[in-house]
């Protein structure tokens, strides 16, 4: 829905409740007001009329005495009664109220061709009767609210009657009927319910008007936003407005020039991280040149030397090679793990830079696993310690890179072999829960402790890298297999405890299985 739209209907809906809420405040009002109105207009009819009899007079009249109708007082009285309903066009009863004790009043002179009656005060209206009273005893016009008595529902004005010494010696009421008052309210709120009617359109009206002059800086603003969004940002014609839209305005401002801003900051990124770029790539090819070099130099006079140490063991006979294998054999083994050392700081730097290309083919695990294992059992046995291959449960025939799994395995047994001085290492393929297969190493070797375990896969690290440290090593071992297993999809996970030893496990999933 359109916001406009929606202002409008808030307007009207807010402009309507405070018109019905004037009115249900207004209307009891000239109700009240009506009803005062009209109990002053009797209050006022009944004062003229009370002035224009003479009260001695009226003190004269025996109202109890049916021969008194005849008499000059009564005449007299009933003719100026007579003559004032006639001179106000009065159409309900007028009459003149005698109190006669504490209980009973007579009603005197009147038009309705009864001389005289009497009731007690008790049986008319306590509104009426109060007047009345206040009447006698305060000497001022007095009007009643609206009472109800056998005859019907009345409004009363009441005015004394003075004799010449200022005594109170009757009452003059006027009467009319509430009907007549209610005609009267009905006829006032006949044009305040067309009013009413009349307002719904008209607040419409007003709330259109006022929500169209509201949004159109709002609808400019959207426009502007808009034109930003969709790549333009020339400056737009001036918005004029106030308050929180012109802080709107501001914002809209603020935003393109930020924009352009920015735009300007990430062009000249691009061009910085584009020289970054041609930089990183220039020093990433040197770096692999550099290390297939240093991989053809180192490994070309290493293979010369461990050649040429086989052809001497070819020319000499037994007892000379006896005499120079305390030469012969650190050279070889020294030489060789130089290689070895080479080969695998190649690799990492390949899965480092992902300029490793995956050679993927179907690989027997069960035979796989164990050919690796084979090559470090001779050393484990030679140290005295046991290994177990009784865990084995499971094979399974995998789609993968041989090179880097088998990386992976050797790199695990390689440390188990050597961080364990004595007890047993496990080489195990076991089932898992989810279908798949693990390679499980646990040796009961030196551990690994909980400060250590973040580090564990960060490349040349090692726990202990004292000049006087136990173990050989470089430092990449963990960091090698981890990045192999990534490369090919695999799981590795290490639990240890320090002088505990430790478990690897390689989880192979159900998808990367070809048993089938």
């Amino acid at each position: 829905m359109k916001l406009w739209i929606k202002l409008s209907i808030i307007l009207v809906i807010i402009i309507n409740f405070v018109i019905e809420i004037g009115l249900l405040y207004i209307t009891p009002k000239v109700e009240d007001f009506s009803v005062d109105l009209v109990g002053e207009k009797l209050k006022s009819i009944a004062a003229s009329i009370s002035a224009s009899i003479d009260g001695d007079q009226f003190k004269e009249i025996n109202i109890f005495d049916s021969s008194s109708v005849n008499s000059n007082s009564y005449q007299n009285t009933l003719k100026t009664i007579h003559q004032a309903k006639e001179n106000l066009e009065l159409s309900d009863e007028l009459f003149t109220i005698t109190i006669l004790d504490l209980n009973s009043i007579s009603f005197g002179v009147v038009l309705n061709r009864i001389a005289s009656s009497k009731d007690t005060l008790q049986e008319i209206s306590p509104a009426a009767r109060k007047a009345i009273e206040e009447v006698y005893q305060k000497k001022h016009c007095e009007y009643t609210p609206m009472y109800e008595d056998k005859y019907g529902s009345w409004l009363s004005g009441f005015a004394p009657i003075y004799d010449n010494e200022k005594n109170v010696v009757g009452v003059v009421q006027v009467d009319q009927k509430f009907e007549d008052v209610l005609n009267r309210i009905s006829e006032i709120n006949i044009p305040i319910q067309i009013g009413r009617l009349y307002s719904i359109p008209i607040t419409l009206l007003i709330s259109i008007l006022f929500a169209a002059v509201f949004v159109r800086p709002i609808r400019k603003v959207k426009e502007k936003i808009t034109r930003i969004a969709n790549g333009d940002y020339a400056i737009s014609e001036e918005i004029k407005s106030g308050g929180e839209v012109k802080e709107l305005v501001i914002a809209a401002e603020n935003l393109r020039t930020t924009i352009l801003e920015q735009q300007r900051k990430i062009f000249q990124n691009i061009k910085e991280l584009e020289k970054a770029k041609n930089k990183a790539e220039s020093s990433d090819k040197l770096k692999s040149e550099f290390l297939a070099v240093i991989s053809h130099e180192i490994r070309t006079p290493l293979n010369v030397i461990l050649g040429n140490i086989e052809v001497l063991k070819l020319e000499l006979d037994e007892d000379k090679i006896a005499e120079l294998e305390d030469i012969l054999n650190p050279i070889r083994i020294g030489s060789e793990r130089l290689i070895r050392t080479v080969e695998m700081m190649v690799l990492y730097s390949e899965l480092s830079s992902n300029s490793y290309v995956l050679r993927e083919q179907y690989v027997d695990i069960n035979e796989l696993f164990f050919s690796v294992v084979e090559k470090h059992k001779n050393i484990a046995v030679e140290k005295g310690v046991k290994i177990n291959f009784d865990c084995t449960a499971a094979t399974g025939i995998v789609k993968t890179d041989e090179r880097l799994l088998e990386e992976a395995i050797n790199q695990i047994s390689d440390n188990a072999v050597k961080y364990t001085k004595e007890g047993e290492i496990s080489f195990c393929i076991q089932n898992t829960d989810d279908s798949g297969i693990k390679l499980l190493v646990k040796d009961t070797g030196i551990g690994i402790s909980s400060d250590f375990m973040k580090e564990l896969f960060k490349p040349f690290r090692q726990e202990d890298m004292s000049y006087e440290r136990r173990f050989e090593g470089n430092g990449i071992g963990l960091a090698l297999a981890k990045k192999c297993c990534n490369q090919i999809g695999f799981d590795l996970e290490i639990v240890s405890s320090k002088d505990e030893g430790t478990e690897v496990t390689i989880n192979i999933g159900k998808g990367k299985l070809f048993n089938d």
